[in-house]
């Protein structure tokens, strides 16, 4: 499904580019960007537990994107940075707060963004996030961030632990709306 989603998400975007005029590129705030093959690494502080969600779990993501597929051919890859928090725990919540695209192509702006709504859901270790917000500044200001997270957990006792479950990683897609 996931690999559906991804391969259905990048083919739109590439139809998209195709589709789009030969003369000059269009700005990057006219543009789609979908980053399907990112990898993200979390931190969580505390710990999340199995108990009832903490009243506020801090959230660090750092990842890296691509390949990007945008319809201005000039945001292919880039490195991710979140900072955030809200009531977490093993089973689920939401959280909120701010990051940066840094994108790695010549002549682009990072794009700093805020989450202003997410819903995590971690059924039998795995996490299940979608985080949407506005791009605040940089590239595409004005346009919507998606993050889409699915993440097995490979250490499936650390809910049960003294120190809870303090980190995951694995793929994730950014989609620029």
């Amino acid at each position: 499904m996931r690999t559906a989603l991804a391969l259905t998400t990048g083919l739109l975007a590439l139809g998209t580019c195709l589709a789009a005029p030969a003369s000059a590129a269009p700005a990057a705030e006219d543009g789609l960007v979908s980053c399907p093959l990112g990898v993200q690494n979390t931190s969580y502080t505390p710990g999340l537990t199995l108990t009832t969600p903490a009243p506020h779990v801090e959230v660090d993501s750092t990842g890296t994107l691509g390949p990007c597929v945008s319809t201005d051919l000039g945001h292919t890859g880039g490195t991710y940075e979140f900072d955030g928090g809200g009531d977490l725990n093993c089973l689920g919540g939401g959280s909120a707060g701010t990051g940066r695209i840094t994108w790695s192509d010549p002549g682009t702006v990072p794009s700093r963004f805020t989450f202003t709504g997410s819903l995590a859901l971690r059924p039998n270790g795995t996490t299940v996030l979608v985080a949407t917000g506005p791009i605040t500044s940089g590239d595409y200001a004005g346009r919507t961030i998606v993050n889409t997270v699915v993440i097995t957990s490979t250490d499936l006792l650390a809910c049960t632990s003294p120190s809870g479950l303090t980190s995951t990683s694995g793929p994730f897609l950014v989609t620029v709306l």
